[in-house]
């Protein structure tokens, strides 16, 4: 666990599709829901549904640090401020608005943003690791512009599914796909800890390849807002932003903000201890970080603290794993996993849905 990985941004935009947290959630106004933090994204779009709490866990203080900046930002500024402070949209005064955002903040988080002048200044919406990554792949896809430009402006889905089989789908494509996805470049220069997890066997191109086709073959690209950040590096227009980012929802996060309680802890720890009950849990993909024991100790303590027919969404990338062999009271809903699989608009993931 001291691997860098874990005490620095590694994800700062949206990238997963809360619309199927949502539809496996069904989150109420009396819903205590526990939630991964990652980017802070999921735990700031499930407040659109007004839960009755968001505790949100990560055992990376970064993370952490991040969604409790976005928060600050929902308290302190307007929709126009929030939105040009974090990098949405233009902005040349992002210092001088985080000054006014420090009296939201603890002590350690305006330690950690105090050593990040540049993430800052440059908005930290696409500040991590990740999004970073995405930015230099697609400096060398340079050469195809043009054609990412064209599936970005198909006018329909039936000239976009022309356009991905006649002229993106060839040689130079399925190369790049090799090159990303091959574990030497995950484990020693991106340095993703759970490249380690990867079964043995586990065809992670095909996969690729298959899920990338299901993208280009069944979603509007041109607004995607994960397809953006794939082929654009950013969100940009016609994009349909994550619920968060939508001005019509500001003020709807901005009055249920304090529902959020940012934890910094593992999870398996924390389950052993809190005394919470839970009516939802968004997972996200932990699975990937998670060694075959830890998996199983945390979903066995999940299921402790779930209250009676507590929902649960588990996002699953390159380590398939079966929950239920753990946890005999879980039951998952095979038909709805089927149309997240099918319907997600992240669409690398796979789904463990269902109730207690």
């Amino acid at each position: 666990m001291a691997n860098r990985f874990f005490t620095k941004i590694n994800y700062s935009a949206s990238n997963e599709d809360s619309e199927s947290e949502q539809q496996a959630l069904q989150l109420t106004s009396n819903d205590t829901v526990l939630c991964i933090s990652g980017s802070g994204a999921r735990s700031l779009d499930l407040l659109v549904d007004t839960p009755k709490k968001i505790v949100s866990i990560d055992f990376n203080p970064a993370q952490n640090y991040l969604l409790e900046l976005k928060i600050a930002a929902y308290r302190a500024l307007s929709y126009k401020a929030f939105a040009r402070f974090i990098g949405l949209q233009p902005c040349g005064k992002r210092v001088a608005t985080y000054q006014q955002l420090t009296p939201f903040l603890s002590a350690q988080a305006q330690a950690f943003w105090g050593k990040q002048p540049k993430h800052i200044k440059n908005g930290v919406l696409y500040c991590g690791t990740w999004e970073r990554l995405l930015k230099n792949m697609l400096r060398l896809a340079s050469p195809r512009k043009k054609l990412i430009e064209q599936l970005m402006a198909a006018p329909s889905l039936e000239v976009q599914r022309s356009i991905w089989a006649k002229k993106w789908d060839n040689w130079v494509w399925r190369l790049y796909l090799k090159i990303i996805s091959n574990q030497f470049l995950w484990k020693y220069v991106v340095r993703e800890p759970g490249a380690r997890l990867i079964p043995t066997g586990f065809n992670v191109y095909d996969y690729m390849k298959a899920r990338l086709d299901h993208m280009g073959n069944n979603f509007d690209l041109k607004t995607n807002h994960y397809a953006h950040l794939m082929l654009r590096g950013k969100y940009s227009p016609p994009c349909v932003l994550p619920h968060h980012l939508r001005p019509e929802n500001f003020d709807l996060i901005k009055k249920n903000i304090h529902k959020i309680e940012i934890v910094t802890a593992s999870l398996i720890n924390y389950l052993a201890e809190t005394p919470y009950q839970f009516n939802a849990f968004s997972l996200s993909d932990f699975s990937s970080y998670a060694p075959p024991e830890a998996y199983q100790h945390i979903w066995q303590r999940v299921a402790r603290v779930a209250a009676p027919q507590a929902r649960f969404c588990e996002r699953q990338f390159l380590v398939k794993r079966n929950p239920e062999t753990h946890c005999p009271t879980l039951k998952r809903n095979a038909w709805l996993e089927k149309r997240l699989n099918e319907k997600d608009e992240a669409y690398i993931y796979t789904f463990c849905v269902g109730v207690f």
